[in-house]
C-alpha cells in the first residue's frame, strides 16, 4: 500500500514538474512573440511617419501645378496619398500602444520608451 501512494506521489511529482516546463516554456514564448510585436510595431510606425513626409512633399509640390482638369486630378491624388498616409500613421501609432500594453501586461512592468 505504502509503495503504491508513492508511486503515484513521484508520478504526480515528474506530472507538475512536466507541467512547470511547459508553462515556462510558454510565457517565455509569450514574452519573446510580445517583444516581437512591439519592435515590428516600432518599425513599422518609422516607415508609416517617412511614407507620410514623403506624401506631404508630393502634395506641396502638387499644388502649384494646378492647372486644368489633369492637374485637378493629380493634385486629388496627391491629397488621398496624404490622407491615407496620415490614417496608416495614427494606426501605427495605436498599434505601438497596443503592443506596448501587451508588452508590460506579459511582462508584468511598465516599459519606459
Amino acid at each position: 500500500m505504502r509503495s503504491a501512494s508513492t508511486q503515484r506521489a513521484a508520478i504526480n511529482l515528474e506530472k507538475a514538474q512536466t507541467e512547470l516546463t511547459e508553462t515556462e516554456q510558454r510565457i517565455k514564448l509569450q514574452i519573446e512573440s510580445a517583444k516581437s510585436d512591439y519592435q515590428f510595431a516600432i518599425e513599422d510606425y518609422a516607415n508609416k511617419k517617412e511614407n507620410l513626409g514623403l506624401a506631404e512633399r508630393i502634395e506641396t509640390k502638387t499644388k502649384p501645378n494646378f492647372e486644368g482638369i489633369g492637374s485637378s486630378f493629380e493634385l486629388r491624388q496627391a491629397q488621398t496619398q496624404l490622407y491615407t498616409a496620415q490614417q496608416e500613421l495614427l494606426q501605427a501609432m495605436l498599434d505601438v500602444i497596443n503592443s506596448k500594453a501587451a508588452l508590460e501586461t506579459v511582462l508584468n512592468t511598465p516599459i519606459n520608451n
